[in-house]
């Protein structure tokens, strides 16, 4: 009789065990929704910086090697004004001297402010050579 009390306390105790507190899952969504709210503010600056990675080799596929800078420099600053690209202008667009020839290259950093003093800093780099 002893043993069949322990084995039915044992399961009520299950009964009312199961499952996570209140407590438990406003952790668990506090955590979703900061990593969605870092998604919504951090997929801008990706988008924007895909955008300038497929105007430099729009550029890059249209000029060749003996193109001179200002003409690929106006070639980029048309196709930033198309994209409405602001966060860098056609003068940030390096030409460097790489083996085999040029190649179109971009470097900067986009600081995201998050909430209060915190922001988020997100650092891009691309290179694209020349035809």
């Amino acid at each position: 009789m002893f043993g069949r009390q322990q084995a039915k306390n044992k399961i009520m105790n299950r009964q009312y065990q199961d499952g996570m507190t209140a407590a438990g899952w406003m952790i668990i969504m506090a955590i979703v929704l900061f990593f969605m709210y870092l998604a919504i503010k951090l997929v801008p600056a990706y988008m924007e910086y895909f955008s300038i990675k497929s105007s430099i080799q729009s550029v890059a596929e249209e000029a060749d090697s003996n193109s001179s800078k200002s003409d690929i420099e106006r070639l980029v600053a048309g196709r930033f004004s198309v994209n409405n690209i602001d966060i860098i202008k056609a003068k940030d667009v390096e030409i460097k001297e790489i083996t085999g020839g040029k190649a179109l290259y971009v470097e900067y950093e986009n600081r995201i402010s998050l909430f209060g003093n915190v922001s988020a800093l997100v650092e891009f780099k691309h290179e694209e050579p020349l035809n």
